[in-house]
């Protein structure tokens, strides 16, 4: 399944321009970025029970307040995150980019990310090309075209397997889940969505 809105014409041209404008970097200098949602009520989605009987659980009634985590991926591994309370607007946007992003990225690095509101705020792409990097938008509608979101689809497997319900617990967890990403998995991530990696 996919958004409707990636059959109309326009987004097919945006997608088709993506991918003009994207097989002219070399992949190792691809760095794609997004931020995720999770919180203290997190828990497992399914359960297993002897045949004939019944699985059972439970989950918190109260979610707390939701923590958001920006990350940012490469071939070469995570590249930098951050997590918070609350939810990201242009000031956590523009925190990570300068203190944690910029400082990690090298000469030639290609920064992706979506066309969320707060990703398009004054400074960041100047920001980003103050150390030689620059920056592309994924075409409209396009999730399918980031490595990214395979990432936060792990974390979150993680996160609610650990059923965590401080947030001191939560913190720990998420450096726990990012432990578990290994190369291969991103290497597999990138093939997944069409970045095309020719094998060692």
């Amino acid at each position: 399944m996919h958004a409707a809105e990636q059959d109309t014409e326009r987004v097919k041209k945006l997608r088709q321009d993506y991918w003009e404008n994207i097989r002219t970097i070399e992949l190792n200098n691809l760095v794609f970025i997004d931020e995720s949602g999770v919180n203290i009520a997190m828990t497992r989605l399914h359960a297993r029970a002897l045949k004939g009987e019944r699985a059972h659980g439970s989950r918190p009634d109260k979610r707390g307040k939701n923590v958001t985590i920006i990350g940012a991926i490469a071939l070469k591994g995570i590249v930098g995150s951050m997590s918070f309370k609350g939810g990201n607007d242009k000031n956590a946007f523009e925190t990570y980019v300068n203190k944690v992003l910029v400082p990690n990225l090298w000469e030639g690095a290609c920064v992706v990310m979506d066309n969320f509101s707060s990703h398009k705020v004054a400074g960041i792409k100047e920001a980003i090309e103050s150390v030689g990097a620059h920056l592309i938008y994924l075409s409209p509608y396009s999730p399918d075209f980031s490595p990214i979101e395979n990432f936060w689809s792990k974390v979150k497997e993680f996160l609610r397997s650990q059923e965590t319900r401080t947030y001191l617990d939560l913190d720990k967890a998420i450096t726990e889940a990012f432990e578990t990403i290994s190369l291969n998995d991103i290497f597999g991530w990138f093939q997944h969505c069409g970045y095309c990696i020719a094998p060692n």
